[in-house]
């Protein structure tokens, strides 16, 4: 409504309003004595200024309606509506005191009406005088008894006045009224709680879940106090109960499954998530929470991989289309070493939406894991394009050109990564690991030694480039003493790997400690089930050398079996002699 045409309705209102009409009698001012004549100039100077205050306040100047409320109590101190105006103008500026004033003098003439009435209340509630507050609400509620709204607010000021009973007679007051209420059970509940009446409040909410009884919220409520309480079998008869109302709800399957989690009976409670998860109506966000949530608190049991699989497998038969569910498939798959199946479903995300970059990480290593080199190449070349500043995926794709014998390449993307590592010393270590490997297996022992140098410095205790620099100086019967000292080395950080007591043996072959191989070459042997070609291998070499030359040949019989030998092996069988 236009602002010029607002005002001309007030004007036209305020004009009908008692006490405002500004129509003289018939006859004119020559009818009236000179008091009456003073008397309506005097209230026609009021009502125009209560006009014009009106008008200010709707015009958004509350400084002017301010200076002109004022004017008009001061004029008229008879007029309630111009003081009540005041008073909200007060309470505008912050003087809580001056409104407080204002509102009792509206309050004060004109005591019936509600909006002066509750005006003044919440004021008195405002400034915490809360006993002429609750003077008002009685008078309220006396003159209209079926409010509830007065009802509440009158037991609200009693709480407050640490005057719980009067309020508790006030509530049951009202329950005989209007009956038994949620709103007004509850407010019993917490009251009958907050004084320490346990009992009661028990009996507050039973009475509350018998009157709603098809109310499955309302009896979860009930449900949750027996648990606080440490009624189990109250809970479990209520959870029963609202089984029955409510079939279909899944959030009871959740409640029931904690339910029983704090009671320790995993399988119950697993067997409550698994219905829960099963049902469609219960959102993929809220399971995935749940299910993060019920493992962080159980503790570990006996076939916790399985139900946690289970779930997992269920969470996606009913949202096969949810990428977080499907995400969480993948990684519990992968907990459980099923990294076939966890790739399928990274590749599956993937395709829909690449730009993820965990996701290609897990994918590249379920590749390296089962050893599907073509694909670990093909997919970490993607990757590496898509996110240029990860190093990860660069280690990776050296990984798959070394194991595909692509040397070149894998040196090339081992050192391109190198160049992208924020400061990680051991994953430095690990690039520099894979560059060494492959200079080695290219024929480049100078690039290979320098490369394990430079993955040394970077991280002094990584087993696996000690124990590879000292197998390859072995090899060539080099620095043999510094290849003992990284050997040790190796095994001091990991002992009892049957690789690193195998290069350690080798190391003290060809220094010419036959004896001390032996020890270390029979430890490899029990360490590896299924022992390798050049386990056994070196085995027959240290047996000839120790002069046992049957025990040797089958040694050198047994891993020509397994195939993968020296160039040398099948001579070493045939002839039964050594062949270096």
């Amino acid at each position: 409504m236009p602002l010029k045409i607002l005002i001309y309705v007030l004007t036209f209102l305020l004009i009908q309003l008692p006490g405002v009409a500004q129509d003289l009698p018939e006859g004119g001012e020559e009818t009236l004595s000179k008091e009456d004549v003073r008397k309506f100039r005097e209230k026609q100077k009021s009502d125009n200024l209560f006009f014009e205050a009106n008008r200010a306040k709707l015009t958004d100047n509350p400084e002017k309606a301010f200076t002109l409320f004022k004017e008009c109590v001061d004029n008229d101190p008879s007029n309630d509506a111009a003081w009540y105006e005041l008073s909200q103008l007060y309470y505008t500026k912050g003087d809580i005191s001056g409104a407080i004033h204002a509102a009792s003098k509206a309050y004060a003439l004109s005591p019936e009406n509600t909006w002066y009435s509750m005006s003044l209340a919440v004021l008195y509630q405002n400034n915490n005088q809360n006993e002429d507050a609750l003077k008002i609400f009685e008078t309220l509620l006396k003159s209209d008894p079926d409010n509830v709204d007065y009802a509440f607010e009158l037991a609200n000021l009693w709480i407050k006045l640490n005057k719980p009973q009067e309020a508790l007679k006030i509530y049951d007051q009202l329950e005989i009224k209007i009956g038994v209420n949620e709103d007004l059970s509850m407010r019993k509940h917490r009251l009958y709680l907050a004084t320490g009446k346990s009992k009661k409040a028990l009996e507050e909410l039973e009475n509350l879940a018998r009157a709603y009884s098809w109310d499955s919220r309302i009896l979860s409520m009930l449900a949750e106090y027996y648990i606080l309480q440490g009624n189990t079998e109250g809970a479990l008869k209520t959870y029963k109960q609202i089984q029955e109302v409510a079939p279909d709800d899944p959030y009871i399957d959740i409640s029931l499954a904690d339910f029983y989690r704090q009671l320790g009976e995993i399988e119950k409670a697993t067997l409550s998530l698994k219905k829960g998860f099963s049902n469609p109506f219960l959102d993929a966000d809220t399971k995935i929470q749940v299910m993060m949530s019920y493992y962080s608190q159980v503790k570990d049991y006996d076939g916790i991989e399985d139900d946690v699989a289970e779930l997992s497998n269920i969470l996606a038969e009913a949202h096969p289309n949810e990428p977080r569910v499907m995400v969480l498939r993948a990684e519990i798959l992968m907990m459980g070493e099923q990294y076939k199946e966890a790739k399928q479903i990274y590749l599956r995300i993937i395709e829909t939406d690449p730009g993820k970059y965990q996701l290609w990480e897990n994918l590249l290593r379920c590749s390296a894991i089962l050893e599907e080199y073509n694909d670990l190449d093909r997919d970490s070349k993607q990757a590496m394009e898509l996110f240029p500043v990860q190093p990860i995926p660069f280690y990776f794709n050296g990984v798959a050109n070394y194991m595909l014998k692509k040397y070149d390449d894998a040196v090339r993307s081992l050192t391109s990564g190198i160049n992208i590592i924020a400061g990680d010393k051991k994953l430095t270590s690990d690039f520099y690991s894979i560059i060494g490997d492959s200079h080695h297996s290219a024929g480049n022992n100078s690039e290979s030694f320098a490369a394990y140098e430079l993955a040394l410095k970077a991280n002094p205790d990584n087993a696996l480039v000690l124990n590879n620099y000292a197998y390859h100086l072995s090899i060539i019967s080099q620095e043999l003493e510094k290849a003992k000292q990284m050997a040790e080395k190796a095994l001091i950080l990991d002992p009892g790997n049957p690789y690193y007591l195998d290069t350690y043996a080798w190391v003290l072959y060809k220094k010419g400690d036959f004896a001390g191989a032996l020890i270390y070459i029979e430890q490899a042997l029990k360490a590896e089930q299924g022992s390798s070609a050049t386990v056994l291998e070196h085995y027959g070499d240290i047996l000839f050398k120790l002069d046992r030359k049957s025990e040797a040949q089958s040694a050198w019989k047994q891993a020509s079996e397994k195939g993968d030998g020296s160039e040398f092996l099948e001579s070493k069988v045939k002839e039964g002699k050594l062949y270096e």
